[in-house]
């Protein structure tokens, strides 16, 4: 899964910016000056058509800003989870792995499974 390199975005933008001011560089995007504030602060994500005008004056491709995903909802949700939580959930990420792969097994016809 891809998310957003906020970070990159951000310097990106800053530096497309320069010298120059906010509220000048928000008209030359078409954006009020406290949006441009947040999206340089990294608080507020830019919408597509956002991007898109960003990207079309850097030279920029859109997905240059998506980069593979290095967390999933799982590994994030363990991060706020008691240790023994944290084993209940890895035995049955381990159980559904297991289950998973019998049940590969039954469609190639190797094993029936119940």
């Amino acid at each position: 899964m891809k998310e957003f390199n906020v970070k990159k975005f951000c310097e990106d933008l800053i530096t497309l910016r320069g010298k120059e001011s906010q509220v000048t560089f928000a008209e030359k995007l078409d954006i009020k000056r406290p949006t441009l504030s947040l999206l340089e602060n990294g608080k507020q994500m830019p919408t597509i058509d956002i991007l898109s005008r960003i990207c079309s004056l850097t030279g920029k491709s859109t997905d240059e800003y998506f980069v593979d995903s290095t967390t999933d909802a799982l590994i994030y949700l363990m991060g706020s989870l008691n240790a023994s939580d944290k084993t209940k959930i890895e035995e049955m990420a381990e159980r559904i792995a297991i289950k998973e792969k019998y049940e590969l097994l039954a469609r190639r016809g190797s094993y029936v499974v119940n």
